[in-house]
């Protein structure tokens, strides 16, 4: 390959990547989280039938790299639950209120459409999950595992449709 060539392929590498990078870097998350978002049970995976919800609806409010998210669902013994938190996606802990499986969250920010999070529940760990937002902004898929779980993790995908 001649040096001009090889020079071509760098520099569109690099056109293709820097934008990707300068997102990532910019310390915000994409304004597409929020919104509401509609629970699909259909197109949704659950590795036992305790951990399926009846239903789920979620409002998540972004700002910069803070996440606010409210829920409210029906657990498969037919219980309302709602539970919320407010936590910057830096990898640090904070508090939720209302799920009996967890009373910290830590998000750490992947991409600006993709966030990890870990949950303790009184300083266990409780579950792991990733959150992606479709590139169209209209689903949102969470691949989560609950760690303590009886007879061991479970390994769940929920995908929320956009309600709003």
């Amino acid at each position: 390959m001649n040096a001009h060539r090889k020079l071509g392929l760098l520099v569109a590498a690099f056109a293709i990547t820097l934008p990707q990078a300068a997102a990532a870097k910019s310390g915000a998350l994409s304004k597409s989280w929020t919104g509401t978002w509609q629970l699909d049970t259909g197109k949704s995976k659950f590795s036992s039938a305790e951990y399926t919800p009846k239903s789920d609806r979620r409002t998540y409010s972004v700002t910069g790299m803070r996440v606010t998210m409210r829920s409210t669902g029906v657990d498969a013994s037919g219980k309302t639950m709602k539970w919320s938190y407010s936590a910057t996606a830096n990898g640090k802990w904070f508090p939720t209120s209302g799920n009996p499986n967890t009373d910290h969250i830590a998000l750490t920010m992947v991409s600006p459409v993709e966030v990890n999070s870990e949950t303790k529940l009184k300083g266990k760990p409780s579950a792991k999950s990733t959150a992606t937002l479709s590139t169209d902004g209209k689903v949102l898929t969470i691949n989560r595992s609950i760690l303590n779980a009886k007879g061991g993790p479970t390994d769940d995908t929920l995908v929320f449709d956009r309600a709003k």
